[in-house]
């Protein structure tokens, strides 16, 4: 390996890594001010990607997620990809550069109790599974089943009254962020499913949406466009009348054009402010998906279609997360059982 001067006085040295699987060589450039530490930096890569090729537990854990992600390839979404990329860079920075081979659960643990309490623990779960599926993968003899982590919180979404959820309905009707409102309150879709959407999933003739598609933050924060979040989130449904008048009155007869052309951010500062105006407890935008699945629930619309509608996968998941009793009409069910055993007990 020879350094070359290249015109701007600098030297470079170029390694060769591979081929890609179009039979192209992969070659690494190493640039230095002088011959004497380019040559140095090609000959210390070299000898350590010579290293990782017998062993791959020599790898840094750096260097593991950077295979994880080029080995699962385009089995990850854009979002995913983004969330492994973050951890990478702002998480475990202790042992981010450790070789795998050097890394013992007793480093593991002190690096993940350094992150307790700068985020919740749910967060912390999802990229400690995320780290252990790394080690599965490139250091599986390294066992971190004794590995602890801080239990989870259970999730409280933020409960309205149905009283509180009508005059929410009513104060949306007159936003001018009212189509995504309304699509997220009355369709449930998820905040990535409503800037997918393009007026190709609007029928006029039918009434229906058709979730098709997502659109999501890629590693670099540039949104991109990918398949909806599981299978069963590729759905149609009709939707409410006024909904479809909204529509209607704005609708682009190019289908390629997105339906909601303003930003999450301003829909949920829009939300905010409909809230604050209103006397109603502060939601967030995912908190309209959860209402939705509480009216079906109230509804009484067989579990089978609501998880079509709403598009899930899983029923635990809707369950726990996605239903709870309006308070106000918990309040009138209490009263009806405890009136049947009063009138029992003294008839």
């Amino acid at each position: 390996m020879k350094a070359k001067k290249l015109p701007s006085g600098s030297w470079n040295v170029q390694v060769f890594v591979g081929m890609d699987q179009n039979g192209k060589k992969i070659r690494k450039s190493f640039t230095a001010p002088t011959k004497k530490e380019a040559e140095y930096l090609a000959a210390s890569f070299k000898a350590h990607h010579q290293e990782v090729t017998r062993d791959s537990t020599a790898m840094t854990l750096s260097e593991a997620i950077d295979r994880y992600i080029e080995f699962k390839g385009g089995t990850l979404s854009p979002s995913t990809i983004r969330g492994y990329r973050n951890v990478q860079k702002n998480n475990f920075s202790s042992i981010m550069c450790i070789k795998l081979n050097k890394l013992t659960v007793n480093k593991i643990q002190a690096a993940i109790n350094s992150e307790i309490g700068s985020k919740k623990p749910k967060t912390l779960q999802n990229q400690v599974g995320f780290i252990k599926s790394v080690f599965k993968m490139f250091a599986p003899s390294l066992s971190l089943s004794a590995i602890t982590l801080p239990q989870k919180e259970k999730y409280e979404a933020q409960e309205l009254t149905m009283k509180e959820v009508i005059s929410l309905l009513k104060a949306i009707r007159d936003d001018s962020c009212a189509v995504p409102l309304f699509l997220a309150m009355c369709g449930g879709l998820r905040a990535s499913e409503l800037i997918g959407l393009t007026w190709a999933d609007y029928s006029t003739a039918k009434k229906t949406i058709s979730v098709r598609k997502a659109v999501v933050p890629d590693e670099n924060n540039k949104l991109v466009k990918k398949g909806t979040k599981t299978t069963e989130s590729k759905r149609t449904f009709e939707i409410p009348a006024f909904l479809a008048d909204l529509l209607d009155k704005h609708i682009n007869i190019d289908p390629i054009t997105p339906i909601i052309t303003v930003s999450l951010p301003c829909i949920r500062s829009h939300l905010d402010k409909i809230c604050t105006k209103n006397g109603i407890p502060h939601i967030r935008l995912h908190d309209l998906r959860h209402i939705n699945a509480s009216i079906m629930s109230f509804l009484g619309i067989p579990l089978k279609y609501a998880l079509e509608r709403g598009g899930w996968d899983d029923i635990s998941t809707m369950d726990k997360i996605y239903q709870y009793s309006f308070s106000d009409e918990k309040k009138m069910v209490d009263d009806k059982i405890n009136r049947f055993f009063t009138d029992a007990i003294n008839g």
